[in-house]
């Protein structure tokens, strides 16, 4: 199955997607050197809050795609941070777009092969077994015997997984595991909902005080055209030793407090592996783009950084190709030195910090006059 086939993508969601269109974009010829795989096919559930801030939709633009996506989205002007009767209003032309992933995915996979892009659909990755020669991939089709692989199949995805066995093999000490909890329901709304006419959204951290190491939020969204709400907890788990937060009872009384009933809906669940300087990005011949590699940890932030990460591995992929050196040692240092590196390492640093103390109400008095100020430096 692996004639002429150079490259493996696993997983074909914004990570996975990204790092395809970058490479057909450096380089047309990619297209036929390369194969996305994906166990589900689009469009598939996927849960998200679904925001895309101005950090991804720049990324989106330089892929010489439209701004905003031709797709249905809500639009948030106004990002409300609140803290008990405290609120900060972070405002932006937009400061984010919210978008239902379904939809969003959909969209990215059909531009990728509208560009050239071999997306093979429902075919399930069994086994990775990278080599010095190339990676072994065993799918629910056959097998594949490639140079390189992208590991782009998220937090629990296999890539991971081989990554962070090989990782452990070679230290003696085991990886620290870096993984926050997430709540989320999507509901119908109404267009004359205050979201939608105000076009704003809320970051609720008043339930800090409930050892949360995160927020509650409350965004408008769009499924089919349709107005939803996208309503979810947060809980980032930055300081594993605190006291866990009980995010079920949490979210069903924030629910309330939104005005739904929780026993109107039923809310998923997943994990989320974020970002840390220190995390393992690559193995030789192996590399992991988007939550595998690790999401933002300060919000949860999943989508902009994703397609960040594809615009780095691209470069990395093409780079290993020129010097046939699929070692990947670089790879982190190209996160770590490029505006995506830049944007996760200032939310890494305040997330450390912020998520420890911010159990103390003198710590977060402090935290929401620092962000006043700023909001008032910006004009807004």
């Amino acid at each position: 199955m692996s004639a002429n086939l150079d490259l493996l993508i696993i997983g074909a969601g914004p990570a996975g997607l990204s790092t395809a269109l970058h490479l057909v974009r450096q380089d047309p010829g990619w297209a036929g050197r390369m194969r996305v795989l994906d166990g589900s096919a689009h469009p598939r559930h996927k849960l998200c809050g679904g925001g895309v801030t101005p950090f991804g939709m720049q990324i989106l633009s330089d892929l010489g795609l439209p701004d905003p996506l031709p797709i249905p989205h809500a639009r948030v002007e106004d990002a409300r941070f609140v803290h008990g009767n405290r609120t900060i209003h972070y405002r932006g032309n937009p400061a984010f777009l919210v978008f239902h992933r379904k939809e969003f995915d959909h969209y990215l996979a059909r531009e990728a092969q509208a560009r050239g892009v071999v997306l093979c659909e429902q075919e399930t990755v069994r086994q990775i077994e990278p080599g010095a020669q190339g990676v072994q991939v065993t799918t629910s089709r056959g097998s594949y015997q490639v140079p390189a692989v992208v590991g782009a199949d998220g937090s629990k995805g296999l890539s991971r997984q081989v990554v962070a066995r090989r990782a452990a093999q070679r230290s003696r000490s085991p990886q620290r595991i870096r993984v926050a909890r997430l709540l989320e329901v999507v509901s119908p709304a109404s267009e004359s909902d205050s979201q939608f006419t105000e076009q704003y959204a809320i970051f609720d951290y008043s339930h800090v005080r409930q050892h949360l190491q995160g927020y509650v939020w409350d965004f408008p969204t769009r499924v089919g055209g349709a107005a939803h709400f996208s309503r979810g907890v947060y809980d980032s788990r930055v300081a594993a030793r605190r006291e866990k937060a009980r995010l079920p009872g949490l979210f069903n009384q924030a629910l309330e407090t939104m005005g739904t009933d929780p026993d109107s809906v039923q809310f998923e669940g997943h994990p989320i592996h974020w970002f840390s300087p220190r995390n393992r990005f690559a193995i030789p011949r192996l590399l992991l783009v988007g939550d595998a590699a690790g999401a933002e940890p300060l919000f949860g932030e999943g989508i902009a950084p994703a397609l960040g990460y594809g615009r780095v591995a691209a470069a990395s992929i093409q780079q290993a190709f020129e010097r046939q050196d699929f070692s990947f040692n670089d790879y982190r240092r190209h996160i770590l030195f490029s505006s995506l590196g830049a944007y996760l390492l200032l939310r890494w640093w305040v997330a450390w910090w912020s998520y420890r103390l911010g159990g103390s109400p003198l710590f977060m008095k402090a935290m929401w006059k620092i962000g006043r100020g700023l909001a008032a430096l910006r004009g807004v």
